[in-house]
């Protein structure tokens, strides 16, 4: 049987800011009116049925996971949850170990959760392909010709096309590749020149594997890794074992050694959309090459991309070869060719505790959203919003009170040992120290501004004693 397993725990910091560290790309609406993950498991349809299709992510994701996933049916027990990231050869491993115990058989379809594929009709033919070639006992790897020489992807090289295609496709134009090597992201001197030699293809980080191959193939190369993940025999036992794991890539790990794989050039368009370049490079473009995806007022630009989730009018004059990317709490300006740099911005963000780099004005929780409108010295002011029948936790504070203004709709309160229905245009006080709990009682979003008073206004100042999301 075929299985997939979508990888979707990274934090996407090369698209900050409108990438956080709480709201990675793989979950946002870059192209179209889907999320990426969304449209990576889209694009399984007909190829791997909902249960049988896994996502692993960060344990921090996991409400975000099951309400992106909720319309394809994909159980719940299928949301695999790292405590920490520890790159893809755990994550990978980790799940062949448990789907293998299922399923001796089974074939596995790796995909990262955040690429942007045109010609879905031809991926799947593609995976098709790979079938087969894994049946056959190799790791099978999806290469992409290069149509740039670009420094932003690793590279494989093949064997001779004339002398070494296995498995499946005529002599004369063959399908499937036997590898030579595998090579790290190149000098742009090392990248033109394999741009021009036909026997090299971007590393999309997508593969296709028996999970028994895979496992054996992680024993002889990974043997330390290998022991650790044949200790988890279930979901439970991932806490105990995750903390001692080493990370490292599946590419650097196995794939670098392996003397088993094949791999199969990508007959569809591909980018991973590793940079706000690859981003713009696929977007409508006027005739000056310009995109908007904002409110803007262009005059004489050329090779300008602008992006915004800023409800605000963006003008640009006489600007070249750059990219705005707007957001209520900061602002990216970048020259194209310059953006895989902007990971460099979110490493001085983290070191300096920047919460920027974290999330943005608006968060979201598994209950719902809220948005800080000011936040000083003694006093902070939110627009809670709170899903139709959700609550929060029941909790208290103890440097803070907070008083509740009802926007919209109805809320039930809990304080101390009192209940009350607080309804539009009324408000409540919650005196520090005292037990709470906010919950929505309409099949509409209700909506409260909060002012919170106190020393010490931090999220972390929150004490639960009932929670229906076991945080």
């Amino acid at each position: 049987m075929n299985y997939a397993i979508i990888l979707a725990g990274g934090v996407g910091s090369r698209f900050w800011p409108f990438s956080r560290e709480l709201e990675p790309k793989q979950f946002m609406r870059l192209i179209g009116q889907e999320s990426l993950l969304q449209s990576t498991i889209q694009r399984l349809k007909g190829v791997v049925d909902a249960e049988r299709t896994f996502i692993i992510t960060n344990s921090i994701y996991f409400y975000e996971v099951k309400a992106q996933i909720a319309k394809f049916r994909i159980p719940d027990k299928n949301i695999i949850l790292e405590p920490q990231g520890k790159n893809t050869a755990p994550a990978i491993g980790l799940c062949a170990r448990l789907i293998s115990r299922m399923d001796k058989e089974a074939v596995l379809i790796v995909l990262p959760s955040d690429h942007y594929i045109k010609n879905v009709e031809n991926f799947k033919q593609t995976l098709k392909r790979a079938f087969a070639s894994a049946d056959n006992g190799f790791l099978v790897t999806i290469g992409v010709k290069p149509n740039i020489a670009s420094t932003g992807y690793g590279y494989i090289k093949i064997k001779s096309e004339a002398k070494n295609p296995c498995l499946s496709g005529r002599q004369d134009k063959p399908k499937v590749y036997l590898v030579d090597k595998f090579l790290e992201k190149p000098s742009l001197d090392n990248a033109a020149k394999y741009f021009k030699n036909k026997r090299f293809f971007w590393n999309s980080g997508m593969f296709i594997w028996k999970a028994g191959v895979f496992l054996e193939e992680m024993r002889k190369y990974l043997p330390e890794l290998s022991g650790q993940l044949n200790s988890i025999r279930s979901v439970k036992d991932i806490l105990k074992v995750w903390p001692e794991i080493k990370p490292i890539s599946v590419d650097y790990g196995i794939m670098e050694h392996s003397k088993k794989i094949a791999l199969i050039p990508a007959d569809f368009f591909w980018t991973d959309l590793g940079s706000w370049d690859a981003l713009a490079e696929v977007c409508p473009k006027d005739d000056l090459g310009n995109v908007s995806q904002a409110d803007t007022c262009n005059l004489d630009n050329r090779g300008v991309a602008i992006f915004s989730k800023a409800d605000r009018l963006i003008s640009a004059i006489g600007a070249r070869n750059l990219i705005i990317a707007d957001t209520p709490d900061a602002l990216l300006i970048c020259g194209r060719g310059k953006t895989q740099d902007v990971k460099k911005v979110v490493d001085i963000l983290k070191s300096s505790n920047r919460k920027e780099r974290l999330a943005h004005f608006t968060e979201k929780r598994p209950w719902g959203t809220f948005t800080v409108l000011k936040d000083s010295p003694g006093f902070k002011i939110k627009l809670i919003e709170i899903f139709p029948r959700r609550r929060l936790s029941l909790q208290r504070h103890e440097k803070r009170a907070e008083h509740w203004v009802v926007v919209s709709g109805a809320a039930k309160v809990t304080a101390g040992n009192k209940t009350k229905i607080v309804r539009s245009n009324e408000s409540i006080y919650i005196p520090k120290g005292t037990k709470h709990r906010l919950q929505n009682i309409l099949s509409k979003p209700l909506k409260i501004v909060e002012v919170q008073t106190g020393s010490y206004l931090g999220e972390d100042d929150i004490e639960r004693f009932e929670d229906d999301y076991n945080r």
